[in-house]
């Protein structure tokens, strides 16, 4: 059994703000470990349940955040990142992997009280649709993940991410490591009660991996991507195959998610970071 694991930081049990998200932070350090200790919890699970591989991807900001001298000593990293586009997302996964795991993972743009809600490269982009569905990076690296034919197993983060994979994601295992009180406050269960948390949901899943379904968007699938200025969208719309359909939306139809749709969503972001910098 091979295992991918795909991080990111704001969902992480105790993180509320950008002193923990951001290098500069003055608790990022502090995040950093915490990070690394729930992807330790999920290896030693994936280990236990007969794991051969598990591949953990360190997709956040720089990606350069789970503290590798504190890794599990049998968990491969990848890290490092070229530019500043969501591909990092879903880098290393390949369908040469058995199951997914989602760890740290936040609500969407604009779900209220998610904690550091947001989707993809949040200083552009307001919302982001699936096939007229509001969706959130969760959907979009699972949906990658299922056109590869890999099953996400569980996907952790806060209470109100939980609401939304058990609505929209059936089969996926949501597993609560910290309660929403409103964009950048949380209850948080002691550490040892989340890692016991998610090291129990994470061998229940595991136990019966073979039977969890793929989660996959229909094809074909319609991308659209909400942008916060007319200049975003004005460029983004310069992508091939992508069409501006209102004053703030571009959108682009595709048929295969990993070879056509996602990367379009990566050049939308990515070119319309380049008005975002010019101070558009």
């Amino acid at each position: 059994m091979k295992i991918w694991i795909g991080t990111d930081i704001e969902g992480v049990s105790g993180v509320v703000g950008r002193m923990h998200t951001s290098t500069d932070g003055m608790a990022y350090e502090q995040a950093c470990r915490w990070l690394t200790d729930e992807v330790n919890t999920v290896g030693e699970a994936c280990f236990s349940a007969g794991a051969t591989e598990v591949v953990v991807a360190d997709t956040h900001g720089s990606c350069h955040n789970i503290q590798r001298d504190r890794l599990h000593p049998e968990v491969e990293l990848i890290n490092g990142k070229i530019a500043s586009l969501p591909d990092s997302g879903v880098v290393g996964l390949d369908a040469t992997f058995d199951a997914a795991f989602l760890l740290g993972y936040h609500a969407r743009a604009g779900r209220h009280p998610g904690i550091l809600d947001h989707t993809a490269w949040a200083q552009t982009v307001s919302e982001v649709r699936i096939n007229g569905q509001p969706v959130g990076e969760t959907e979009l690296v699972a949906g990658y993940a299922g056109s590869l034919g890999v099953p996400t197993l569980m996907v952790m983060g806060d209470d109100v991410l939980a609401e939304d994979v058990k609505a929209h994601m059936p089969g996926v295992r949501p597993v609560v490591v910290k309660t929403a009180l409103n964009r950048m406050q949380g209850r948080h269960p002691s550490p040892a009660k989340v890692y016991d948390r998610i090291k129990r949901n994470a061998e229940e899943v595991l136990a019966g991996w073979k039977d969890v379904p793929v989660f996959a968007f229909s094809a074909p699938t319609t991308l659209e991507l909400v942008f916060k200025h007319p200049s975003y969208a004005e460029l983004a719309a310069m992508v091939p195959l992508c069409e501006r359909t209102g004053l703030w939306t571009v959108a682009f139809t595709g048929t295969h998610f990993t070879d056509e749709v996602y990367p379009a969503f990566c050049s939308m972001c990515g070119i319309s970071a380049i008005a975002y910098y010019q101070g558009s």
